[in-house]
């Protein structure tokens, strides 16, 4: 492992630069691992999240940041909110009060119509809602979801005709109509929203569907920022159930239930492929096998500073470069010292579990500032009568620091005496000048050479000889 910066810039094989970090030091190619892709870590992350192993999923998720910040941060809000639904999620059965009066689209999952095109039962019920939705939201509009035409009906038409039936206004009404699962309505609708102008939305379907389709609306907002580079703005708000399952969202989902949500994200995401051949073939645990740090920005110090860790930016390094993770939080620094001037090194260390791993940054410690104040018992003086006594505070800022060494009082450039400044002074002297003979201003100087630790210092006083 590389101890230190300057020794790095002679073995280091390539650098990766980050916008959100820095730069920073990988290992020698000869000791890395192939880095996990994007796409590959995306799979692997919702292997882990069915396989409910949080800690592995949250390694794959960060480790995107090294080809992709901004995925890494999509991904890392995804997930969170997959684990929320999973554990629980409240369902509203009445419509709920609160929600946004302006700007808000109440979205209708469709469910397959019957051979002849006719409206299914768990369909119209869905639909009931949304009407009741309406009225009580009068500048809310509905987006029915679905395809799969039967008899040349698609879900989202034959939904849109027994709205305006029930007395909607078709301005208030938009369709889907390419969707033929869950997967569709998610991708299909949040695509539509995302060029709309509504700032909130909610789902409207059975409560024992909702957790899975709230999951793949999450997804979908994903995706859609993923393909558009854009930050997504619209809000998903309290949803509308119909009660067809008791007590739902009430437990954590089932492991069936969630490995088969999992399975929905990998579709959605095209990452079927990869996402199997994980479930066939587990991915090997992770193992810390080195960090890697971007240096602190400020590396050179004076006598009494505090370190200063901005910029610090601490990375754990799996399986020899697979995966790399960003735990600059977890992180213990240790080995700074500014109470002496030199040259040093601190370590940034971190432990998954009972493997340690650490990696340094050279730093510099310069002599702290000092400062003279002079002042003296009078400034008008009587020629070979008045002893002018000159009192000198010799300060400093640094932490901790008591200014010691010698003082040395000048009068017109010559040195006259030289005093001791010990501890016990706390940084003030007294040095009485001989009777002046010649009249004029004259120049009393007090000079503070330093010590090992902080710089010198000078301060002068004129007084005048008459």
């Amino acid at each position: 492992m590389v101890k230190t910066a300057r020794a790095l810039v002679a073995v280091l094989v390539a650098t990766a630069f980050f916008a959100f970090s820095g730069g920073v030091v990988i290992e020698p190619a000869a000791h890395a691992a192939k880095a996990a892709s994007v796409r590959a870590l995306k799979a692997q992350a919702i292997y882990f999240q069915q396989d409910r192993n949080a800690a592995q999923r949250d390694i794959a998720v960060s480790s995107m940041v090294t080809s992709s910040a901004w995925e890494a941060e999509l991904w890392s809000d995804f997930v969170r909110s997959w684990s929320t639904i999973n554990n629980s999620m409240k369902m509203n059965s009445s419509v709920p009060s609160g929600l946004p009066k302006k700007g808000h689209v109440f979205v209708v999952l469709g469910s397959a119509l019957k051979k002849s095109g006719a409206m299914s039962t768990k369909f119209k019920r869905r639909l009931v809602l949304a009407v009741k939705a309406l009225r009580k939201y009068p500048a809310a509009k509905v987006l029915v979801s679905g395809g799969s035409p039967k008899s040349g009906k698609t879900e989202a038409e034959v939904g849109y005709r027994w709205l305006i039936a029930k007395g909607v206004a078709k301005s208030r009404i938009l369709v889907e109509k390419k969707s033929s699962s869950t997967i569709g309505n998610a991708k299909y609708s949040m695509a539509m929203l995302a060029g709309s102008s509504f700032t909130s939305y909610s789902l409207v379907s059975d409560s024992s569907h909702l957790r899975r389709a709230s999951i793949l609306f999450e997804a979908a907002k994903v995706l859609v920022q993923e393909q558009s580079g854009t930050t997504w703005s619209i809000s998903r708000e309290a949803n509308l159930a119909y009660p067809d399952m008791t007590n739902a969202g009430q437990a954590p989902l089932a492991d069936w239930s969630v490995s088969y949500t999992a399975s929905n994200v990998a579709s959605l995401f095209g990452l079927t492929s990869p996402y199997k051949k994980l479930l066939s073939s587990p991915p090997p645990k992770a193992v810390l096998t080195a960090v890697t740090l971007t240096a602190p920005k400020k590396l050179t110090y004076t006598v009494g500073e505090k370190l200063s860790t901005t910029g610090l930016v601490v990375r754990a390094v799996y399986n020899k470069g697979v995966y790399t993770t960003v735990v600059t939080k977890a992180a213990k620094v240790s080995g700074f010292s500014s109470s002496s001037v030199g040259d040093r090194s601190a370590t940034a260390s971190y432990s998954d579990g009972s493997v340690t791993k650490t990696s340094s940054f050279d730093y510099t410690v310069l002599k702290a500032s000092s400062a003279a104040k002079v002042s003296a018992s009078t400034t008008s003086v009587k020629r070979m009568r008045t002893r002018v006594v000159v009192t000198a505070r010799i300060s400093t800022t640094a932490d901790g620091v008591t200014p010691t060494g010698k003082v040395r009082f000048y009068l017109d450039g010559r040195r006259l005496k030289t005093v001791a400044l010990d501890s016990d002074d706390k940084g003030r002297v007294k040095y009485t000048y001989p009777r002046l003979s010649k009249t004029g201003w004259r120049t009393l100087t007090v000079k503070y050479v330093g010590n090992s630790r902080l710089d010198s210092s000078k301060k002068s006083v004129r007084v005048k000889v008459a």
